[in-house]
């Protein structure tokens, strides 16, 4: 599987943008994990809120390290796919935050948030590097 991954250069963008979405879930949800369901101390729907808040920044994180060669995980050097990709994954976060309280979002904070995704993007792996667990 590895070995087609590496043949298929996109494939492995993919796989590496899916694993750090799953990576940063599945850190929120241990964040969470202070309570059973149904205890009443924890509401569940904001877990999931949470999960895919922190999955669209894991893709965005995943994205970054995938196209910037500074990076250990890199299938190349793609500053402008970079963009693309972290201005996509900025809007997709501001999509995420806008669907908990949908009466206060205006169309220009998505595009806020893709400018800031496009930013980050641009800037790769000088500062995703810091990005500690």
């Amino acid at each position: 599987m590895i070995g087609t991954l590496k043949r298929h250069k996109w494939l492995g963008v993919l796989a590496l943008v899916l694993v750090w979405g799953v990576v940063f879930v599945f850190a929120a949800f241990l964040s969470a994990l202070g309570s059973p369901p149904g205890t009443g101390s924890l509401n569940w729907k904001s877990v999931g809120l949470l999960a895919a808040f922190f999955a669209s920044l894991g893709a965005l994180y995943g994205s970054i390290a995938v196209t910037d060669q500074r990076s250990g995980m890199a299938i190349g050097n793609y500053p402008y796919w970079r963009v693309l990709l972290g201005a996509g994954f900025g809007a997709t976060t501001v999509f995420v935050v806008w669907s908990w309280n949908p009466n206060n979002f205006a169309v220009v904070w998505s595009a806020v948030g893709a400018v800031v995704g496009a930013i980050l993007g641009w800037y790769g792996w000088k500062w995703a590097k810091h990005v500690n667990f």
